[in-house]
């Protein structure tokens, strides 16, 4: 841990036997902020935001250790619910994928003391812009109901930096590659869609 990093209250706290922390989400969507945790009541944070409760539906994937710096990183957040349960946040994102494409998303890490309340700010861990969001809805296992999922993938601004200006296959670079060419124009619409072919 570097100094520069952590102030002394943060640097008190992580050196204690027992650490209570968990993960803050913050969501720059196009329509505003959304901020959340996996814990069961809002969580006022001394950032400033009021984290809204996933109740331990939320899952953050590929999030690695080092803290911040130069290595390319993508992770994955993901919300699940059961059957008929509104999807929150990022369900509403799945009916317009520009409320979250190449959108801002930090990961922080909250440091709580014995009472659970916070300790100093949030220690942010991750920037990155979001992609479009994915849903998936597992099988039913016998009298158990299925489970539909939403999630989305958030890369660093280092990530991918190897490949040549307008790399990507999205509708903004295939612009600036072919002006006019309407090969990546329809990509969200392309999500979950069902083709049937041979089609008589």
């Amino acid at each position: 841990m570097e100094e520069d990093f952590f102030t002394p209250e943060q640097i008190e706290h992580l050196s204690q036997t027992e650490v209570r922390c968990d993960f803050l989400v913050k969501f720059d969507f196009l329509s505003g902020p959304y901020c959340a945790w996996n814990g069961n009541t809002d969580l006022p944070a001394l950032d400033g935001n009021t984290y809204r409760p996933m109740y331990g539906f939320g899952q953050i994937d590929g999030l690695g250790l080092a803290g911040p710096g130069t290595t390319s990183e993508a992770i994955t957040l993901g919300l699940d619910g059961l059957p008929d349960m509104p999807l929150d946040f990022l369900g509403k994102a799945l009916a317009e994928t520009k409320e979250v494409d190449q959108r801002m998303v930090t990961v922080s890490l909250q440091l709580f003391d014995p009472d659970w309340q916070c300790v100093s700010v949030p220690i942010p861990l991750f920037f990155g812009f979001m992609q479009p969001p994915k849903v998936s809805r597992s099988e039913m296992q016998g009298v158990e109901g299925a489970v539909q999922s939403v999630s989305l993938t958030a890369e660093n601004v280092f990530f991918g930096r190897s490949r040549p200006p307008h790399g990507r296959n999205t509708d903004r670079d295939q612009q600036a590659r072919s002006p006019g060419d309407k090969f990546f124009g329809f990509v969200a619409s392309l999500l979950n869609k069902k083709i049937t072919y041979p089609s008589y």
